[in-house]
């Protein structure tokens, strides 16, 4: 089975129109994109017109639409905030059906509102439960609209490992609602020597249900973890290849994060080891 891999768009190009956005993803070579209208278009709107506009350009150069990215943080201190939030991820699953039924996806926040990093209270019931709360909305919403929702953890946020965001599924019990896997994300340097293990684990736990993999890589330089481009850190990827290949290959593998000046070697360099 040959690997679906796929790009942030806005990692390539931020603040183009659709046109030229498709332009430029088509010269990477890429057919999927993770998609950001704030980010990637010049003058994005949810208006029909302009979404229409926006699926003919990608259509035009044969790319599709994997993921819409609507991230947002449920426990934000503002609650305007998080019905912003809100509001921004219902509109994606409106709009997620132009585009094939692409999934919408977040992360799941942190008690210290920006940047999202990690404190003491990320780890705790509340916060489980408060993300609970709004997603078991979203995941409402989700279904009336047959949209797919798409949740991501990571080790400093609410949603920290795979066992909590196992358990916050098992509680959410939609059928509308599947998995982003990030090993950067849930790594920290207390546990990055545990990566095998961490990346094993989390597919084993979700298997099919994980329709994303981002795609980066990471080394521990002076004690702190740093976000490299695959193929330039620690990762073992050759283990994480054959390990997606069992547990979970229809999932997208996009890259996110990596800059685009690595993007071409990064991805001959999984492409030979797939």
């Amino acid at each position: 089975m040959e690997p679906n891999f796929a790009v942030r768009a806005h990692d390539l190009a931020e603040k183009k129109t659709p046109e030229e956005l498709a332009e430029i993803v088509s010269s990477y070579g890429f057919r999927s994109i993770q998609l950001v209208f704030g980010k990637a278009f010049d003058a994005p709107s949810y208006d029909d017109a302009y979404v229409a506009r926006v699926k003919k350009a990608l259509e035009s150069k044969n790319i599709s639409v994997s993921m819409l990215g609507a991230y947002f943080n449920p426990v934000h201190s503002h609650i305007d905030v998080i019905r912003k939030g809100v509001e921004n991820f219902e509109e994606n699953l409106r709009i997620s059906h132009a585009f094939g039924g692409a999934y919408v996806g977040t992360e799941t926040g942190s008690y210290n509102d920006s940047p999202w990093t990690y404190v003491p209270k990320n780890h705790t019931e509340e916060g489980c439960q408060a993300t609970k709360k709004v997603f078991t909305e979203l995941a409402s919403y989700a279904e009336k609209v047959h949209g797919q929702v798409l949740l991501e953890p990571a080790w400093g946020h609410v949603i920290y490992s795979s066992s909590v965001l196992e358990r916050l599924l098992k509680e959410l019990h939609s059928p509308a609602v599947y998995v982003t896997i990030d090993l950067f994300n849930l790594l920290y340097e207390g546990n990055f020597e545990q990566r095998d293990d961490i990346f094993l684990s989390a597919l084993k736990t979700f298997r099919k249900d994980i329709k994303v993999i981002h795609l980066k890589d990471a080394k521990i330089v002076d004690g702190k973890m740093v976000q490299l481009a695959p193929g330039e850190g620690d990762f073992h990827y050759d283990l994480m290849l054959q390990a997606i290949k069992q547990y979970c290959p229809s999932a997208v593998l996009t890259f996110e994060g990596v800059k685009a000046d690595k993007i071409r070697s990064s991805l001959a360099f999984l492409q030979k080891l797939w």
